[in-house]
């Protein structure tokens, strides 16, 4: 009974979700149109938006990103002066002000943690301003170090960098600090997906970084999961995060930033 109980829960509560709803509807007005030019024009907005938002097109687009940075375990990274973590974890508008909010990409700090504590890195270069357009109040960087202190990290082993505003911007603002603080050797800590771009931008900078990816976004196709063949609203953020990376990556080279 509660196996049923399971399978009509995953199945019956779909039916409540806002992209699935907006297909049953769309399927509804399909038949309902009697022009066949129009007909025609909405099946193609609806066909557009399906395949966004399907688990296939999300992962064709992500794995392109991650497939060249596969997963470094602790133990086989080397020993370097420095961790160097890009920012874009941390929620700089949240309604929570009383604590850091982090976001999908917590992997960053936990894993530059990790290597801290393993003894890896001696120290932890976060850098990250504010991306945001007209909301530069509260910058990322000043939020890390809080986080950083609270889970073990200690206070003279934390450097900020709290000027940059995107990827590029990291890759210049940090070359100044470890020119300043005479390092030698960094790993380079940021999500997977990002780490092409990225990587890119510090070795045009002339720091030669180890890449550590982390908050790998890919899908285990393989795996039959029923949810994989409904579309998501899941599937439509990864879509959308990995079109602006792609963009991101050929803006990037065809203005010489890697």
């Amino acid at each position: 009974m509660d196996s049923i109980f399971f399978i009509l829960s995953k199945v019956l509560t779909v039916f409540l979700y806002p992209l699935p709803v907006f297909f049953l509807f769309s399927l509804f007005l399909l038949f309902r149109i009697k022009s066949g030019k129009t007909k025609f024009q909405f099946f193609l907005i609806c066909l557009f938006l399906y395949f966004s938002s399907s688990s296939f097109v999300a992962n064709t687009l992500v794995t392109g990103l991650e497939k060249d940075f596969p997963p470094v375990p602790i133990e086989s990274s080397p020993k370097a002066d420095v961790a160097i973590v890009l920012g874009g974890m941390i929620q700089t508008i949240s309604s929570v002000k009383a604590r850091p909010e982090l976001t999908d990409s917590a992997d960053r700090i936990t894993d530059a943690i990790r290597l801290y504590k393993a003894g890896k890195i001696k120290k932890i270069l976060f850098t990250g301003g504010s991306g945001l357009l007209l909301a530069d109040e509260f910058r990322e960087a000043d939020l890390a170090k809080s986080l950083f202190i609270g889970l073990g990290v200690k206070e003279e082993d934390i450097i900020l960098e709290n000027n940059s505003r995107n990827t590029y911007e990291n890759a210049v603002e940090t070359k100044k600090i470890i020119e300043k603080h005479n390092f030698k050797s960094y790993i380079l800590i940021t999500s997977a997906f990002h780490m092409k771009r990225s990587a890119g931008c510090f070795r045009k900078q002339n720091l030669d970084v180890f890449p550590f990816p982390t908050d790998y976004r890919s899908i285990q196709m393989e795996s039959g999961a029923f949810e994989l063949y409904l579309p998501s609203a899941g599937y439509l953020d990864l879509t959308t995060l990995s079109i602006k990376e792609w963009v991101g990556y050929f803006v990037y080279r065809s203005k010489s930033y890697l």
